[in-house]
């Protein structure tokens, strides 16, 4: 058992150490109850779309920061459409 730990926070330390901390954590949040019936290349997969989500959201997060945009948190899906239709006299 003792042998098996050490072997996780090894592969753990080579994964940080690698740059994939994004990958380390999707692993990490993985829920060993919800993903007992899947197989490891499910499990996999999983992990990698986690961790490739993470990384799309950070990449676009920086986007926006460097843009110095005005509104950075604005959100087209927010719009309040019936304010729109009185400043155009609808």
């Amino acid at each position: 058992m003792a042998r098996r730990i050490n072997a996780k926070l090894v592969t753990k330390r080579n994964l940080r150490e690698m740059g994939v901390t994004t990958l380390l954590d999707a692993f990490d949040a993985q829920d060993d109850v919800l993903t007992l019936g899947l197989a490891f290349e499910e499990k996999i997969k999983l992990a990698i779309d986690e961790a490739h989500s993470a990384f799309t959201q950070t990449k676009v997060e920086g986007l926006i920061r460097r843009a110095n945009l005005r509104y950075p948190n604005a959100d087209l899906r927010r719009l309040d459409l019936v304010k729109s239709a009185a400043l155009t006299g609808r």
